[in-house]
């Protein structure tokens, strides 16, 4: 994300924030960057308002519930023009674990304009920062007629240095994927899918719906799922549907018949069994009928 230095000629920008049904994660993530004096958003040029109508910039969290929402929209209709708004956290940009409740009316872009994501559940205070950086940016360009400057393009602040049992975003290797889809089952947040094509199986994972929960991985049979620690995933709107990770398992003709398959992964054999030989290799490239006819004794099970 591009940085915005604190102008000292400037007087500091408002940021006011809407509660739109949260469980109050994010909230206690946001407290941070008001009391922590190492994640303070004076740094960047912003200190927080209790007001809608002194803001420039609004922070929404929660997945905007049908209790709340016409609250929330009145207050946001507070806040003079320009404005920027910032979904923190999955569950404004996308529902997020609760997507599916009947007592959950959003995604808040369905009512309201959003200008940054800052996905996570929670985001990292150091996430947060960088979307309100980005936030400051395309409201300085808003007030001043301008084309918001380009995203500039900066190395993880962190890499390298992040303790290993901070959860990001989930990384993929189609190479050991088996497409059984228990990732799919078990997403809480349904930030997973897949979908047959003529020349493959494609998988999608949607950053902003992720959790980092780590269940995918968890349950993958063969690790084709690993975690990183790559959490800064701060974005403009236009990328909303764009931050996503894929890959695709290309089919194969058995040997028997010529029908399509998946080939089997070499990640499974290892984990089905203790080594492969000539038979085992003979019946990885067999669709499951094929199979049936030439195990043992030719018998179907």
């Amino acid at each position: 994300m591009a940085t915005a230095p604190k102008n000292l000629s400037e007087p500091l920008l408002q940021l006011y924030r809407i509660n739109a049904g949260s469980c109050n994660g994010c909230d206690v993530e946001l407290a941070t960057t008001a009391t922590v004096a190492s994640f303070d958003v004076e740094r960047i040029g912003c200190s927080y308002t209790e007001s809608p109508a002194e803001a420039d910039i609004v922070l929404v969290t929660g997945p905007l519930t049908v209790r709340v929402r016409e609250k929330v929209l009145r207050a946001y209709g507070e806040v003079p023009e320009p404005k920027i708004t910032v979904a923190v956290g999955v569950c404004p940009i996308s529902g997020g674990v609760f997507r599916d409740s009947y007592a959950v009316d959003g995604p808040v872009d369905r009512y309201l304009p959003v200008d940054v994501n800052v996905p996570g559940c929670p985001p990292r205070p150091q996430a947060i920062l960088a979307g309100i950086e980005e936030a400051v940016l395309l409201w300085r360009a808003r007030r001043d007629g301008v084309l918001p400057p380009p995203v500039a393009s900066q190395p993880h602040p962190e890499k390298g240095a992040v303790s290993t049992g901070v959860r990001g975003k989930m990384d993929f290797n189609p190479a050991a994927c088996v497409g059984c889809r228990m990732c799919e089952h078990v997403c809480a947040g349904g930030a997973i899918r897949f979908n047959e094509e003529f020349t493959g199986l494609r998988f999608t994972l949607w950053h902003n719906s992720c959790v980092f929960c780590g269940l995918c991985r968890h349950y993958c049979p063969t690790g084709a799922l690993t975690v990183t620690d790559e959490w800064q995933l701060a974005h403009r709107q236009d990328q909303k549907y764009h931050l996503t990770t894929q890959g695709i398992m290309p089919y194969a003709p058995c040997s028997g018949c010529g029908e399509l398959l998946l080939p089997v992964a070499p990640e499974l054999l290892r984990v089905a069994f203790r080594g492969t030989g000539r038979e085992i290799d003979r019946l990885k490239s067999l669709c499951t009928e094929c199979r049936q006819k030439q195990s043992i004794g030719g018998r179907r099970r």
